[in-house]
């Protein structure tokens, strides 16, 4: 509408009195509703539910102890899975690996000299893990020196018969009693002087070498043995070594070699229908830091076992020669020396119902006598040689092959000797 020339709008209430009214009745809703749908009756507070009921409880025990029950199911499967490995184990170790020892003991009485007991004892450790690879260790315990030593301690390599290799702590093949000194095989308990002013018994030393069987025949049969060592040095001819000792403190006792030459040694043998045996050694290598100078040695030995002749069975007859040459060296310059040894084994059945003979399937006796020669050539001494004779007589009882209890007196004479006086000796010795 217009007055006077303005324009005047009107409001819509007073255009139209109703929809105030409808505006007003809307506005009222607003407020209202929203209050009575928001505002709800106070709830009371629910109580805390408890985190198990006795039945739940019982349930989760029961859960446990079944959890238990598998696990110690389990458990026991799994500890006799171990005990049957460990059983396989301990049953293929058994057929691999062997462990035995042997060893004596003895009262010795010289005189001029205290009366002692004395003995050894040593660890044998034989064993295969495969049947071409053996193993093989004898450990002296170092009775009563306490010092311990591998006597050997080598690995084999089997290729064939007549070839195979070996390497290791090697015992040499000079001579048979340093390749057979085990005590309870011995009949006497002391080995023959040439076995130890001589030959340097118990003789090792660290090398490679090769062995083998030759079969000529049924009957004929040879052996070899070679070995590459490091050898002898030269600690024989110290000052305070004294002469008699032979080339005991020239052995290397598995130390380095003193030189960059190595000695060579070897043995072979000639079987004859396992009763007859006849040796030959070699050795040659030097000994001294520098120099060429050699020791050169040989040796023969034999072993007569006569069978199927009623006077002679019983008898066993051993004997070795043994010999070393040593370039400049005065003192000593050479050393030589044999042994022979007769056995008699017999046994009375009269005892078979004694102490002495029930019980044991063979028990035996057996009389042994040896004799033996030792000589030194050595400026040490006024003579310009040092000599020694041997006689030996003993008696032993067997009541098994690995157990002997041995009685014998020794007469000798001269300088060159072990012991160089007469005395009396008794010992038990046993293997295992």
């Amino acid at each position: 509408m217009r007055a006077n020339g303005l324009w005047f709008h009107r409001r819509p209430c007073e255009e139209n009195p109703g929809s105030r009214a409808i505006a007003v009745c809307a506005l009222l809703l607003c407020l209202l509703i929203p209050s009575t749908l928001l505002a709800q009756p106070p709830t009371k507070p629910t109580e805390t539910p408890k985190e198990d009921s006795f039945e739940q409880l019982k349930s989760s025990l029961r859960q446990i102890e079944e959890q238990h029950r598998r696990e110690l199911f389990e458990l026991k499967e799994r500890l006799g899975l171990v005990e049957k490995q460990q059983s396989a184990l301990s049953d293929e170790l058994t057929q691999r690996i062997k462990v035995g020892a042997y060893g004596a003991v003895w009262y010795q009485d010289f005189k001029g000299r205290h009366s002692t007991n004395d003995g050894n004892l040593e660890l044998l450790l034989s064993g295969h893990f495969h049947d071409r690879i053996r193993v093989y260790s004898e450990i002296d315990l170092g009775l009563p020196t306490g010092t311990a030593m591998a006597e050997q301690a080598y690995v084999d390599f089997l290729l064939t018969q007549p070839f195979n290799l070996r390497a290791g702590v090697l015992l040499i093949p000079f001579g048979k009693f340093n390749l057979d000194h085990f005590d309870p095989r011995r009949d006497l308990t002391r080995p023959p002087a040439v076995a130890t002013v001589v030959i340097p018994t118990t003789w090792g030393d660290l090398g490679f070498g090769s062995f083998g069987l030759l079969p000529f025949s049924d009957n004929v049969k040879a052996t070899y043995d070679i070995q590459v060592i490091n050898g002898l040095t030269d600690q024989f001819a110290n000052p305070g070594t004294p002469p008699n000792t032979g080339l005991q403190n020239g052995r290397t006792n598995l130390n380095t070699d003193n030189n960059g030459n190595k000695a060579l040694v070897g043995r072979g043998t000639f079987k004859f229908f396992d009763q007859y045996e006849i040796g030959f050694s070699g050795y040659r290598g030097a000994y001294k830091p520098s120099g060429s100078d050699m020791i050169t040695g040989m040796a023969l030995d034999g072993e007569f076992r006569p069978r199927n002749v009623n006077i002679l069975e019983h008898f066993v007859l051993r004997g070795e020669f043994a010999r070393f040459n040593i370039e400049g060296s005065t003192a000593p310059s050479s050393l030589w020396g044999y042994y022979a040894q007769l056995t008699y084994r017999f046994w009375f059945s009269s005892l078979n119902s004694t102490i002495l003979g029930r019980h044991f399937n063979n028990p035996t006796f057996a009389l042994v006598g040896l004799i033996g020669h030792t000589k030194t050539n050595t400026t040490a001494s006024p003579t310009g040689s040092l000599s020694g004779d041997q006689y030996i007589v003993g008696f032993n009882y067997r009541p098994v092959e690995d157990y002997v209890i041995k009685v014998e007196y020794q007469f000798n004479h001269g300088q060159n000797q072990q012991n160089p006086s007469d005395g009396f000796l008794t010992s038990v010795a046993w293997i295992f």
